[in-house]
């Protein structure tokens, strides 16, 4: 039957009625009437409180009128306002993209760059939100908090000081600025107590109690203070507040094992995890706690209760293959592989699955079955082109195959999966120093260190990194701000030590000394040891020093920290100019330790320095004929048969410690220079490709492999494989390194490249012949006959009776040269 109007309107009711003629009416409007219709409703709705509503009445005005600026601002505060900061700051850019001389908007963007430390974003809507409202106090508070910083990186106390001056001054007329507040806040933690900023965290946390940032502030003062009650009830808020925060939930289970409190942590942990039959990430955690406080065996209970209570559900095969993985580590590799196998078999496809497959390749790379890992992980992507392990497996294997770009497009892939992974950033550095990209994989390091929260591995990777690059003090930073988050790390500890001591501070060495003794373990007693004797030999007390030394030797600490003391005790002696001391005090411990063969390779190494070649040989035979595999004996016996012209002996040496240890590097790199020395540089080009294969990351062996491809061969595949090899020294200052990449940049016809390397290499190896013969043949290649007359003919002047080829060469191309003038 077919409804005419007529018989509709007899079936509707009044009100039904007036319903669809509005419905009519509505559909009649233009868009911006339909616009303004949405923003009115949404405006209506957040003066109810009823938020979600009112922002999907503020989307539907986007739909009509994308450049509608007040239902924009509005639907960015809700957002904000509800936690949403991403989203925010992304609605916020948009309508700065749209209406670019809104100050309130630049201002609210700097603020939320600066709360999240992102200094590029709040200088760019800082400055100009300073431009369009100088005088408005939040503007002021972000110019404030932009001149501070600066002040923090020029190293300026004053400014810092006034800054903090004026943050205290703004507070007074504005008591609500986070952002006056937080530059208070960080002049006071910085300063010679720290712990007079706790109250204005406490006021900043009031304001915004969900700042991260402002309570991991406060848990670090509280720690470097020594207030053990005060960090673990803060811990305890912040795992309340960010429950699903890894970071916090990890410092809290840290707090309890620093404690000695395993109960405490596997309590919490157990907690978290849940019924047995629960997510397997929980279970997985108290796994890995039962394996680092108890041992395989408690990891290995636990996870067998896990397999029985989820027998036959998919679970249960996560925890089968992590008990493999146990019993992998344990050394029953065959028996692990092959449970790992029979898991995969039953188990059904899915997330889970490819995770095992990924725990099954790392195994199978462990034990070099590099195509069966291979083969596992292409597998992976092949179903989960973004699964995050794999991609950083695979690209580990790019990095070594010398193939960072590719390597860089899978990080990036999985930097989108896991943005705050601090193994990704540090792969992609690698990756970028592998590129020659130096400025970028340091980039990469300090964003690891960020993301870590100044975790001590990524802090002393980075650190460590700006301290080959000469950035003392910068390095000197990072590794402050990881004592303050972890601040009984041992390694932080000393390697700002070293810091100290090389720059003089006696005092800051001093204070970490005291630091050290203060931790109950052995390695940090060792560190602290070791750090008192440099202290006061250091400042030139010498007599104290090998007395502290002595002292300390058979103290009841460790054998390898008293072979420590001993040996500085020794060099300190020999730096002295009484070598008849040290004769005398190592004659008196090895009275004590006659068979010990560290201090019988010490004796040895002393006899050698003395002259005493005939004992120093019988010493090092000796412990060879005790170990053959001995490296140390074997290389200063090679050496010193060597320097005593009886070659035939040193090779024979060579050779015999190498049967026993065929892929030590040292072994192996002196064997490569006896080769090539020899003559024979295919055999010296099979050794470094033979150390490569095994260790790509080495900068040595990368460097002498595409220095000997490019200086004894000719063809294109070596030359783009050397050009490969030979990225990462790019922006290297040592000499060996400038000369190979310029050698290179030379051969790939980029010869103004090369220059800029192969003069520098030329002055800092004034007497290697090969860099002065480079740097000739550059100059010929640049048209400049006169430098190339002078450099080629210092090469020729260098190489004697050399019949390498390339001084034939030089020969040539000076023969081919123009009369002086």
């Amino acid at each position: 039957m077919r409804l005419t109007r007529t018989a509709l309107s007899r079936l509707l009711s009044p009100a039904a009625l007036a319903l669809i003629t509005l419905f009519a009416l509505t559909g009649c409007q233009s868009s911006e009437e339909k616009a303004e219709g949405y923003y009115a409703s949404g405006l209506a709705l957040l003066a109810a409180g009823d938020t979600d509503r009112a922002l999907v009445e503020f989307r539907n005005v986007f739909k009509y009128n994308g450049f509608h600026k007040d239902a924009r601002k509005a639907y960015a505060d809700a957002v904000l306002k509800q936690g949403n900061v991403q989203e925010a700051y992304g609605q916020y850019l948009r309508l700065i993209e749209q209406y670019p001389d809104t100050a309130d908007v630049r201002q609210t963007l700097a603020e939320l760059a600066i709360t999240r430390g992102d200094w590029v974003e709040a200088e760019r809507h800082g400055n100009e939100a300073l431009r369009l409202a100088p005088d408005a106090p939040g503007v002021r508070a972000v110019a404030l908090a932009l001149g501070y910083r600066q002040a923090v990186l020029n190293r300026d106390e004053v400014a810092r000081a006034t800054a903090a001056k004026q943050a205290r001054v703004l507070l007074t007329a504005t008591p609500d600025s986070r952002i006056a507040l937080r530059v208070l806040i960080d002049h006071l933690a910085a300063g010679p107590d720290p712990k007079t900023a706790l109250p204005e965290i406490d006021r900043a946390l009031a304001l915004d109690p969900a700042a991260l940032d402002l309570h991991g502030a406060k848990l670090r003062i509280l720690a470097q203070a020594g207030d053990i009650p005060g960090t673990g009830a803060q811990l305890q808020i912040m795992v309340e507040r960010f429950p699903d925060n890894a970071e916090v939930r990890a410092a809290l289970i840290g707090w309890y094992m620093s404690q000695g409190d395993i109960d405490g942590a596997e309590t919490y942990l157990r907690q978290l995890a849940g019924d047995l039959t629960g997510p397997v990430e929980g279970h997985v955690t108290v796994v890995q706690l039962l394996q680092t406080a108890r041992g395989a065996a408690a990891a290995q209970a636990e996870l067998a209760k896990l397999i029985a209570a989820n027998d036959g559900m998919p679970n249960a095969d996560l925890y089968r293959a992590l008990d493999a993985a146990l019993d992998f580590e344990a050394g029953r590799q065959t028996e692990a592989v092959a449970a790992m196998e029979a898991v995969l078999t039953s188990a059904e496809p899915g997330d889970q699955t490819r995770r095992i497959k990924t725990m099954l390749a790392r195994m199978l790379e462990a034990t070099d079955n590099r195509v069966g890992a291979r083969a596992r992980i292409e597998e992976v992507l092949a179903e989960d082109p973004a699964q995050v392990e794999a991609l950083k497996l695979r690209a580990t294997w790019l990095i070594d195959e010398d193939r960072p770009g590719d390597a860089i497009v899978d990080l990036r892939a999985a930097l989108g999966q896991a943005p705050r992974d601090a193994a990704i950033l540090t792969l992609m550095a690698a990756a970028h120093e592998r590129d020659g990209a130096l400025d970028l994989a340091g980039e990469r390091l300090a964003l690891a260190v960020e993301v870590s929260g100044s975790a001590p591995a990524e802090s002393l990777r980075y650190a460590q990194f700006l301290l080959r690059d000469g950035r003392t003090q910068a390095a000197d930073t990072v590794l402050t701000d990881s004592r303050r988050a972890n601040p009984a790390h041992v390694g932080v500890l000393t390697m700002l030590a070293d810091i100290a001591v090389n720059a003089g501070d006696w005092a800051r060495a001093q204070d970490i000394a005291e630091t050290l003794r203060q931790i109950p373990a052995p390695e940090a007693e060792a560190a602290a040891r070791a750090l008192q004797a440099a202290l006061l030999l250091g400042q030139n007390r010498t007599e104290d020093g090998l007395a502290f030394l002595e002292e300390q030797v058979g103290k009841g600490g460790s054998e390898r920290a008293d072979l420590a003391a001993i040996q500085m005790i020794l060099q300190t002696r020999i730096r002295a100019g009484k070598p008849d001391e040290a004769r005398s005090y190592l004659d008196a411990e090895l009275a004590k330790r006659p068979d010990d063969p560290d201090l019988r390779l010490l004796s040895g190494g002393l006899h050698a320095l003395m002259g005493e070649t005939a004992k120093a040989e019988a010493l090092f035979r000796a412990l060879l004929a005790g170990d053959a595999g001995a490296e140390m004996p074997a290389r200063l016996l090679y050496g010193l048969l060597r320097s005593t012209d009886r070659a035939a002996e040193a090779a024979a040496v060579l050779q015999a410690a190498l049967q026993a240890q065929p892929t030590s590097n040292t072994l192996q790199l002196i064997q490569a220079g006896a080769l090539e020395q020899a003559g024979d540089v295919d055999g010296a080009i099979a050794v470094y490709e033979a150390m490569y294969a095994r260790n790509s990351s080495n900068v040595i062996i990368a460097n002498n492999l595409a220095s000997l491809i490019t200086t004894h061969r000719d063809d294109a595949d070596g030359l783009a494989r050397a050009t490969a090899i030979a990225r990462r020294l790019k922006d290297s200052d040592v000499p060996a390194f400038q000369d190979t990449y310029g050698w290179i940049a030379h051969r790939n016809g980029n010869h103004d490249e090369a220059l800029t390397y192969l003069e520098p290499a030329a002055a800092g190896l004034p007497n290697d012949g090969l860099t002065q013969f480079h740097l000739g043949m550059t100059y010929l290649a640049l048209n400049r006959p006169e430098d190339a007359r002078r450099q080629l003919m210092r090469a020729l002047e260098l190489a004697a009776d050399s019949t390498l080829p390339q001084f034939e060469t030089a020969r040539t191309a000076l023969a081919g040269l123009p009369p002086a003038p």
